[in-house]
């Protein structure tokens, strides 16, 4: 039988959203690592390792105006749909 002793998994993930960088719309890439994460926009060379615990502290920090942002995207959604089927 077989024991599996160390398990690496690596995980990138490509953000739908951008950022302005030098005049230019560039998506963000965040690679996953065990003990942190790396940042990068698309089509660059610098890449910013932060550590998990650092992330979680910021979300923390910023929870109710994610929520109240959220909800206002929520509230906006079925005016924004409307306004596609009239013009359509």
């Amino acid at each position: 039988m077989g024991c599996l002793i160390e398990h690496k998994a690596q995980v990138i993930f490509v953000s739908a959203s951008s950022v302005n960088e030098n005049g230019k719309k560039r998506r963000i890439v965040i690679e996953s690592r065990p003990e942190f994460a790396i940042v990068q926009l698309l089509g660059l060379k610098g890449r910013f390792p932060i550590a998990w615990k650092m992330i979680y502290e910021a979300a923390m920090r910023h929870h109710a105006e994610n929520l109240r942002i959220e909800a206002k995207a929520e509230a906006d959604a079925p005016q924004r749909a409307q306004g596609k089927r009239r013009r359509g």
